[in-house]
């Protein structure tokens, strides 16, 4: 039975990032699909929580599991922990959840584990989102050596998918035109939120990466040009409820990271028994 199951038996939220398919570090493509889930953590509760996060690891550890995720903890909005698996389709996400059923030792130790999680948490939500690459940015990424993810939520009126795309676009062609300096991944809800709504996921080394920006951004405004810069504002306030923007910063205590994420960087993904 794979984490996600457990998590949603006893509330567990978990945000998905691809399984890594290799030994060894180096870039990767964002997931087709992923699975986000998020955990609101009681206030004072973080130290407690990413203890029995590191028993969780141990456990899938001992027991084998191929379903590796990463997880992080906000640094701005409402306490939360999030974790992040990735799977190559429905199929895929099928075959994990399903792995470890057989193995009545580690579904034992996880009940336990999850009993004990429930305790520092005071809700959580799971979201299933697929990756649109035609709204995406820049190149690929090397996961393991990110720190950050700034995570911006658009909620998109009913009936305007199609025009927020399409606005979407038009940004990007100004990006590429700026050569901006940024890398992000659009992902479409599929399940677990109110539909329409697109989630962008920009990873970073570091959150200096954001004190340049400015520049950035004014080369982007000079690269829509005169329509542009007065089409888009329209575009978005005609098709977009909302805009949530959140700071992340990746935890190696509530992760449990796939071989090509660990070799990236073993110094700062292994954690040490306590």
């Amino acid at each position: 039975m794979l984490r996600s199951s457990f998590r949603s038996l006893l509330s567990r939220l978990v945000f998905l990032i691809a399984p890594a398919l290799l030994a060894q570090g180096g870039t990767m493509p964002p997931p087709p699909l992923l699975l986000i889930v998020r955990e609101e953590v009681k206030p004072g509760r973080g130290g407690p929580h990413s203890i029995t996060e590191s028993a969780w690891t141990r456990a899938l550890t001992k027991a084998k599991s191929t379903d590796h995720y990463l997880g992080m903890t906000s640094l701005t909005g409402p306490s939360e922990a999030w974790f992040i698996m990735g799977y190559a389709s429905y199929a895929d996400w099928e075959t994990k959840q399903h792995e470890l059923d057989k193995d009545l030792a580690f579904t034992k130790e996880v009940d336990k584990i999850a009993q004990d999680d429930g305790e520092h948490l005071t809700g959580t939500r799971s979201i299933l989102a697929t990756y649109r690459k035609d709204l995406s940015f820049g190149p690929d990424v090397e996961i393991g050596k990110m720190r950050y993810f700034r995570v911006r939520t658009f909620r998109v009126k009913q009936g305007q998918n199609k025009a927020f795309e399409d606005g979407v676009k038009t940004a990007l062609a100004a990006y590429g035109k700026s050569h901006y300096p940024a890398s992000f991944a659009f992902y479409e809800v599929a399940a677990g939120t109110g539909s329409p709504t697109y989630l962008v996921l920009r990873p970073m080394k570091s959150l200096a990466s954001l004190d340049g920006m400015d520049a950035a951004d004014k080369a982007f405004q000079e690269a829509l040009g005169d329509e542009g810069r007065k089409a888009m504002p329209k575009i978005f306030a005609d098709t977009v409820n909302a805009v949530d923007n959140q700071l992340f910063s990746f935890s190696p205590k509530l992760s449990f990271p796939g071989p090509a994420t660990l070799a990236s960087d073993p110094a700062f993904w292994t954690v040490k028994a306590e």
